[in-house]
């Protein structure tokens, strides 16, 4: 869980907050008037974001590549067929 660190009177607050940051590696919110404003991760979890979104996007364009002879009532079907399976299971499960 990313902890919250209020931004709002200095710099030297950034400073600071820079210092613990480079110590506890830690995920970070930061507020401004007591709202979100940014999250701050560290830079190997920014890389690896970076790497999972490239690696979805190569799959949806394998997907499109794939599938884009298909008809849309086709698609439209296929979808709707897969929304009913998982809320019957959902249905099913549920006490």
């Amino acid at each position: 869980m990313a902890k919250s660190l209020r931004i709002d009177d200095t710099s030297a607050q950034v400073k600071d907050f820079l210092r613990q940051l480079d110590v506890e590696k830690g995920e970070y919110v930061l507020e401004l008037g007591g709202k979100p404003l940014v999250g701050v991760v560290p830079p190997w979890q920014v890389e690896k974001l970076s790497l999972k979104r490239e690696e979805v996007l190569a799959l949806l364009d394998q997907s499109w590549k794939r599938n884009r002879m298909v008809p849309d009532s086709e698609i439209t079907q296929a979808v709707s067929e897969a929304i009913a399976e998982v809320r019957r299971k959902t249905r099913q499960s549920q006490p």
